[in-house]
């Protein structure tokens, strides 16, 4: 033991320095995002820019009204209300005394904080779960495990979603505090937690649907496959129900409010894909877009789920030795969550018809749950592994060899944090050349222009035929008179009909060889103004939205 001894392997601040050096090292990955232009087209991108808009709308415009501003919003299917919005509006507030670069420090925090957020999730549950208070020393080198993966994450540009607002990363988060609540409430069965979970349970499922199967799938199976093997009878099967009453509680109110709210005539939310019927999807299925799909899910997650089936047999293996058996029940959950649960949402997808015809195909942020399975695995392998004092050196020394790696190849690529990129500013120098203003963009250029545009551009987002696309959009931007439309992205919408809506362009100019036209034609964009109010009135009357 002196030996061992000499290692100081339980000298706390040896895994303090570990998990700071680790904390350190992800917050230096993220200033990798501003410089590398795939990182930056993943956290910048449209979709990311959503919360963004929204709060630029409601609180930075002039003479901004929280209810006028938001009144005719166009929401995303998922509504990612918490912890999406919640935690991305605090933190955008935060920064709001900063005259640069407020929005790329509100992302790349919001991405510190979730990640930190998802793997203390997962302590919480293994506390929870082996009701068992985890050692300064293990948290510190499992905090140090995932900073690590975040890295790597980031550096290898994998599975960026995890790290964004609206991506379904977010459920992702919450799910293991979810299971932790939810465990509590079945051991002590006491007003106050069952109150909890119903509360948890309505408000993620509120917030995003993925949450439902992920939660359930999981948890139910183990429940279940408890009562088969070990104590099958009606009694148990009652204490089952009895414990998951709050959670359907939950889901059912929550399926009430979000079905309320999409009957609102103030946001419009679209909701979810509707299911085929079953007997259309039977006639329909083709198992060689199946197996594409299955094949395509195993090819993008490979890594993530040999590592868990080792992760998993190896804490079996381990569990012979009598140690540590109430770590089983966890191992399980994960092993179900990485596993199990990503074929039965590809099954479901496809008796269902939500998956298209040629089956899935960008399919990242919809399987997260792999990834998760994978973190949950690997940090109760580590926790197992870490009975052994040398070990847990060795393991700790080994994350932060990786971590300076990860922190030495940040560095070395170069390092930033404003983003303009130079599209955008080819854009703001013609913009200042020509009087822009307004304009006709496709989805991908409005968001980044108008939150990255140094001369507060506002592109108006359409489709290819310049039909008007409702999602993340106000409509009210559609109906403005002023100011006239004044330029046109030919890039994503066509070019014949935009110069049949707005007339010939008076001058051609070039950014990154995609065309850009200049108009100077207010009449022919009041006409396109009164088009789409045409457009907005039929839809508005179509959903029953006057």
């Amino acid at each position: 033991m002196d030996f061992l001894q000499g290692f100081n392997t339980k000298n706390r601040l040896f895994f303090f320095i570990t998990a700071a050096l680790g904390f350190i090292g992800f917050c230096i990955s993220l200033g990798r995002v501003a410089v590398d232009p795939i990182l930056a087209d993943s956290f910048y991108n449209s979709d990311s820019l959503f919360f963004s808009v929204i709060y630029q709308e409601l609180f930075l415009k002039p003479g901004a009204n929280f209810l006028i501003s938001l009144d005719g919003f166009g929401w995303t299917p998922a509504l990612y209300f918490f912890p999406d919005l919640v935690q991305y509006f605090a933190l955008r507030t935060i920064f709001l005394s900063l005259e640069n670069s407020a929005w790329e420090l509100t992302h790349l925090s919001y991405s510190a904080f979730q990640w930190i957020f998802l793997l203390c999730g997962i302590i919480f549950l293994l506390q929870k779960l082996t009701k068992e208070k985890i050692s300064y020393e293990n948290v510190s080198l499992v905090l140090t495990f995932g900073f690590l993966i975040g890295i790597i994450l980031i550096l290898f540009k994998q599975d960026l979603f995890v790290f964004l607002p609206g991506f379904h990363g977010g459920n992702l988060a919450v799910l293991c505090w979810a299971w932790g609540f939810f465990y509590q409430w079945e051991g002590s069965n006491s007003k106050r937690d069952f109150i909890l979970v119903a509360g948890m349970v309505f408000l993620f499922s509120l917030s995003d649907l993925l949450f439902i199967p992920y939660f359930l799938i999981s948890s139910l199976g183990l429940h279940l496959l408890d009562w088969l093997f070990k104590e099958r009878s009606i009694h148990r099967l009652q204490k089952i129900a009895y414990t998951y009453f709050p959670v359907f509680l939950g889901i059912v109110t929550s399926r009430i409010v979000f079905q309320i709210l999409r009957k609102n005539n103030f946001v419009f939310f679209p909701g979810t894909a509707a299911p085929q019927k079953i007997g259309e999807a039977i006639v329909n299925w083709k198992w060689e877009n199946f197996f594409h799909s299955f094949s395509y899910l195993c090819k993008e997650n490979w890594i993530y789920l040999i590592l868990i089936i080792l992760f998993f047999v190896v804490l079996k293996f381990l569990s012979k030795k009598g140690e540590k058996e109430n770590l089983n029940k966890p191992a399980y959950l994960f092993f179900v969550l990485g596993i199990i649960v990503p074929f039965v949402f590809l099954v479901y997808g496809f008796i269902f018809g939500l998956t298209g015809r040629a089956g899935i195909q960008g399919i990242d942020r919809y399987f997260g749950e792999i990834l998760l399975g994978f973190l949950g695995t690997g940090i109760i392998c580590i926790l197992r592994i870490s009975d052994i004092p040398i070990a847990k050196f060795v393991l700790g020394a080994l994350f932060s060899l990786g971590i300076l790696f990860g922190i030495y190849s940040s560095y070395s690529k170069g390092l930033g944090l404003t983003h303009y990129p130079t599209k955008i500013a080819c854009l703001d120098e013609l913009s200042e050349k020509y009087h822009w203003k307004r304009g006709v963009a496709s989805f991908w250029y409005v968001r980044p222009m108008r939150i990255f545009s140094k001369k507060v551009l506002e592109p108006d987002d359409y489709l290819y035929d310049l039909m008007l696309f409702y999602w993340q959009n106000n409509l009210n931007w559609f109906e403005r008179e002023n100011p006239p439309y004044t330029f046109a992205i030919i890039d994503g919408v066509d070019e014949k009909i935009v110069r049949e809506k707005l007339g010939e362009p008076i001058s051609v100019s070039y950014c990154d060889k995609i065309p850009i036209y200049t108009f100077a034609n207010p009449e022919k964009s009041l006409e396109f103004v009164k088009e789409n109010r045409g457009k907005i009135d039929i839809w508005k009357f179509s959903t029953s939205r006057y």
